[in-house]
């Protein structure tokens, strides 16, 4: 641990924390493709803003494809990538500290949407650069990643990999603490079904959640008599279903109770989607591993209407025990006729053995900067480095904190948001020195 680098960050704090907010400040939920802005113009946006950041400090940088701001330091060939992304899911439910795209710090947390997920850690992994450079501690090059489309499928990076090779060492923020090096596999798929066209009270419109990888805190439905019906819920990582409360799921129970043809689709989905299983109980695709823990279900959006008809998006993470083509196809199986089922994505596990350099120097690390015993862990939500070998996640969130990741009033201690980047530093210090 060198002393050095926790002065520096102390002394930086409060510009540290004003690059944040600047961040913050850009709405970069994606959007629709643009000529420039293949992920909408709010990502590119956020990739435009941190390119300024970054110069501002003196550090050479260039957005490669409209889709990644690759950010160098040190000489020769790369050592060691860290890849964060700079896009957000919604802003979803009611905030109460602060507006979303306003970071606000309140009792040593600073709050605003992206400041744990995915922009607090991508600016302090940029000071990482800014203090082995100004303490003399790199040689060798760093490259700093940063993307802007995690949240809705990482084509940023998928992209990045067909034209550039990665650094053979590469960890995210995007992550827990001590290190993530094991990450269940993730399978989305969509139920479509045809509209009802009977005679008799019907649901006209039904409509919850905005991303499949968020629990969803609100759904509203109207009935083809004029009635409005509300459900509410908790929001919370689509990885985590058993934190939140589905509000979709606990409208699917209120329809499925009323009477007529009108509602059969609701009572099928209620039949493979009872409100509160989060594990394919129902369905019988309940597995889990010592390696990897319990696969999860969630689903994240539910869109109908008398025209089109049907469209849910439902997120399994899936243990290494598990099979996300399978899980799927019986899902297809309970809904039966009517149904169509179609798989959008399904990506294996991943797995790091913890005997690999990066994962022992990364837990010597935390070991030394926050004195408690550091352990590679197993995570169900996906990080931005499921899909590149040897990648492992490093944070930022620590041991028991509550961030509100993906819901409103998303927080982090500021204290260990600084620590992070401190430990960033030492990173950069020991496979670039």
């Amino acid at each position: 641990m060198d002393g050095r680098i926790k002065d520096f960050f102390t002394e930086h704090e409060e510009e540290i924390l004003a690059d944040v907010a600047a961040l913050v400040a850009v709405d970069s939920v994606r959007g629709e493709s643009a000529p420039g802005a293949p992920f909408g113009p709010g990502p590119r946006r956020a990739l435009d803003e941190a390119l300024r950041i970054a110069r501002s400090h003196g550090l050479d940088g260039e957005i490669l494809g409209d889709r990644v701001l690759v950010v160098e330091l040190g000489a020769g060939e790369p050592e060691l990538g860290i890849l964060a992304h700079l896009d957000v899911v919604p802003p979803a439910g009611e905030w109460t500290v602060t507006e979303p795209w306003t970071m606000r710090r309140v009792d040593g947390k600073i709050y605003g949407r992206g400041v744990i997920d995915d922009k607090g850690p991508a600016v302090v992994s940029m000071w990482a650069l800014i203090c082995a450079r100004e303490l003399g501690m790199i040689k060798r090059r760093v490259r700093l990643i940063l993307g802007s489309d995690e949240e809705c499928g990482s084509g940023d990076i998928e992209w990045y990999m067909e034209h550039y090779k990665m650094p053979p060492r590469v960890f995210t923020p995007d992550g827990s603490f001590p290190v993530v090096n094991t990450e269940k596999g993730r399978t989305h798929f969509v139920i479509t079904a045809p509209a009802y066209r009977g005679e008799g009270l019907s649901a006209a419109a039904v409509s919850g959640g905005s991303v499949v990888n968020a629990v969803p805190d609100r759904c509203r439905a109207e009935l083809t008599d004029g009635r409005s019906l509300e459900t509410r819920g908790r929001a919370a990582h689509g990885s985590l279903p058993a934190e939140g409360d589905n509000a979709v799921t606990r409208m699917i129970e209120e329809l499925s109770r009323m009477e007529g043809h009108g509602f059969d689709v609701f009572r099928a989905l209620r039949a493979v989607f009872p409100h509160g299983d989060v594990v394919g109980h129902a369905v019988g695709v309940e597995c889990q591993d010592e390696l990897s823990g319990a696969l999860t279900v969630n689903l994240g959006v539910l869109e109908y209407d008398g025209e089109r008809g049907l469209r849910a998006q439902v997120d399994c993470r899936v243990p290494v025990c598990g099979d996300g083509e399978k899980i799927a196809r019986a899902f297809a199986d309970a809904l039966g006729e009517g149904f169509e089922v179609k798989v959008i994505s399904c990506s294996r596990p991943h797995h790091v053995p913890p005997e690999s350099d990066i994962v022992s120097e990364l837990l010597k690390i935390y070991e030394e900067y926050t004195g408690t015993p550091g352990r590679a862990l197993a995570l169900g939500g996906g990080t931005y480095v499921h899909e590149i070998e040897g990648g492992v996640a490093f944070g930022a969130e620590f041991p028991g904190a509550d961030v509100r990741m993906h819901e409103p009033d998303e927080r982090v201690d500021a204290s260990e948001l600084l620590l992070s980047g401190q430990m960033y530093a030492e990173a950069v210090a020991r496979f670039c020195h």
